[in-house]
């Protein structure tokens, strides 16, 4: 068989079907399944052969410099229209790339890795955003608890605040793995890694009130979500997401979103005293690579808390007050007490 002649588009399918067969996330396969998609059209619109032979570094780069130009909503009538992607983006263009090669070296249809010296872009590296604990207050004291759509409300953000848990994870926690006398959940993350997420005595009170008191009965007795609709269905990520957006316009904070809790919490346990390995664990990352960000954010949040409860800013040094500084009035006192000019 000569594999070199395998068009782009079969080899697609085909990396699909691996993904799928691997237990990959959908999230993931539909990531890998785009970007080949828009390899492929790039190709096409330049008449470039599209067969594995064809499908040098040289192209993939040239393919690399197109996204860095490429508009972000070429199709759409908007003011966005105007902008390049993001750095990040066309970085994650680059992996995916990077991912489909390596398999395609594996899977013996090439001698060689062909993008093993393709470095993915530099990005910015940004500082994640943490809600503050004034935010936080507002967030929880819009609510009322004596509801049911406040109480779940309140169950869905203090359970996203307190354990890191992804959006997806959320929506997907069960009864049974909801372990609240115990203090723990356990999660099915990427990759279908299972995990044991604790929680706090907060949590844990907020959660255990939610299903006792104002958790539906399930529709079904295949309903086992903990989280339901009101009717007893199951609560797709996207609702979720939505009384998120609600909370956020209720209480005034607009830029609260589910992923903004993650980095939240994972800063907070960094201040306060946590250590990296356990919340690697928790969040449920397979390197190191993605906590040290929430690392850089602790210190920087440190720093600021440091001018908020600075020991010299908190005496009271009234008395020692430094004057004013005049000019040559203060050259002629230094002359004068025998200091060097």
């Amino acid at each position: 068989m000569d594999k070199g002649g395998t068009s782009l588009d079969r080899l697609a399918r085909h990396f699909e079907a691996y993904n799928r067969s691997e237990g990959k996330s959908p999230k993931t396969i539909i990531w890998y399944s785009r970007v080949l998609r828009y390899f492929g059209d790039y190709l096409d619109e330049r008449s470039l052969p599209d067969h594995l032979e064809d499908l040098g570094i040289d192209v993939v780069r040239e393919f690399v410099l197109h996204l860095q130009t490429r508009k972000k909503w070429p199709d759409r009538q908007c003011r966005l229209t105007e902008q390049n992607l993001r750095a990040i983006s066309v970085q994650s263009y680059v992996r995916a790339l990077r991912g489909f090669f390596s398999w395609l070296y594996r899977e013996g249809y090439t001698g060689e890795n062909i993008l093993a010296d393709l470095k993915p872009p530099k990005a910015p590296q940004r500082l994640a955003e943490v809600l503050t604990d004034e935010e936080v207050s507002r967030i929880l004291s819009c609510l009322d608890a004596d509801t049911s759509w406040g109480c779940r409300a309140t169950a869905i953000l203090t359970t996203m605040l307190d354990t890191g848990l992804r959006l997806s994870e959320v929506a997907n926690l069960t009864m049974a793995n909801a372990h609240l006398d115990e203090g723990y959940l356990k999660v099915m993350g990427k990759g279908a890694k299972e995990r044991i997420v604790p929680i706090g005595g907060f949590a844990q009170r907020v959660l255990m009130r939610y299903v006792y008191h104002f958790r539906p009965e399930p529709i079904s007795t295949n309903e086992d979500n903990l989280f339901l609709t009101f009717d007893g269905r199951v609560m797709s990520g996207n609702a979720v997401q939505m009384v998120i957006g609600r909370v956020g316009r209720m209480s005034g904070v607009k830029r609260l979103h589910p992923h903004l809790c993650r980095h939240t919490f994972a800063t907070n346990y960094l201040v306060n005293g946590g250590d990296v390995f356990t919340l690697q664990q928790i969040l449920g990352h397979t390197t190191l690579e993605m906590v040290r960000r929430y690392v850089n954010l602790a210190s920087a949040h440190v720093r600021v808390q440091h001018r908020k409860f600075s020991p010299m800013d908190k005496m009271d040094l009234k008395k020692f007050r430094l004057g004013r500084i005049h000019r040559g009035s203060d050259r002629r006192q230094r002359g004068a007490a025998g200091h060097p000019l």
